[in-house]
């Protein structure tokens, strides 16, 4: 089945952009004169995705009307997520949406200077069949400007593309390197086929009344069942969720009006 389909979710609270994100949503900041989100969609429609789903927080009404201010060529589409329960949760308020389709998730929060990132995780997931994740090695140096990520271990596969062979449990704050100059770790991009939701459900069932259903969890299982490939990060990105890597991307980022 063809990947045409983008799951953008925006239902957090921001809580580490706090406290400018009490009243203007994280995806609505600026970068260059334009929303956060806009950018986002921006290169859905450049990878090549047709339709947009947009999970947003009923709380944040005036993100879904900057959403319909875009000017591109997506078909928008919206599903409320009245609480933060996680990114996991997040993808399964849009199963009526996707119907069993695949889908390309996008964190807007994630920004890439250079080559399309999506682009780069759907032609793995295509080639190989396999869910996918977008790859970035961050230094140690370059660690306090990225949230708390888990570090992943990866392999070239027989066809000469990379696997994903586990990841760890994200930290809090900030990305841990562990000790080493570099680390590698999954980054904002997934692309997976419509059963993954079924995956999404199970670890849900199993969580305690409240916790977040987490995409860490599905990422291992698919990881040790050797099912999970990797696309490294072809370009330069910026955490813009922590207030270091929002200041890094205003400073970086291409003017475009």
């Amino acid at each position: 089945m063809l990947l045409d389909t983008a799951i953008i979710p925006c239902g957090g609270l921001g809580t580490r952009l706090h406290p400018i994100t009490r009243w203007l949503p994280k995806e609505m900041l600026p970068v260059s004169l334009r929303p956060v989100l806009h950018w986002a969609l921006d290169e859905a429609a450049d990878a090549g995705l047709l339709r947009a789903i947009i999970v947003t927080n009923p709380h944040k009404p005036v993100l879904e009307a900057v959403a319909r201010s875009y000017p591109g060529p997506l078909e928008l589409e919206f599903v409320p997520q009245d609480h933060p329960r996680g990114l996991g949760d997040a993808f399964l308020r849009a199963r009526d949406h996707l119907a069993g389709s695949p889908f390309l998730a996008l964190l807007p929060d994630n920004l890439f200077v250079g080559a399309n990132p999506s682009a780069a995780v759907l032609a793995v997931y295509r080639a190989t069949g396999l869910a996918t994740v977008l790859l970035a090695e961050i230094s140690r140096e370059d660690a306090v400007t990225k949230g708390a990520t888990g570090r992943a271990a990866v392999r070239k596969g027989e066809d000469g593309m990379l696997r994903v062979i586990d990841v760890a449990d994200k930290g809090k704050g900030r990305f841990d390197t562990a000790g080493d100059a570099v680390a590698v770790t999954p980054i904002g991009r997934m692309a997976f086929g419509g059963g993954i939701l079924d995956q999404f459900e199970e670890v849900g069932r199993g969580l305690a009344e409240g916790s977040e259903l987490d995409d860490v969890p599905v990422l291992q299982r698919l990881a040790r069942a050797n099912a999970l490939a990797g696309a490294m990060n072809p370009a330069r990105f910026y955490d813009v969720g922590v207030p270091e890597g929002y200041r890094d991307a205003v400073a970086a980022f291409p003017a475009r009006a």
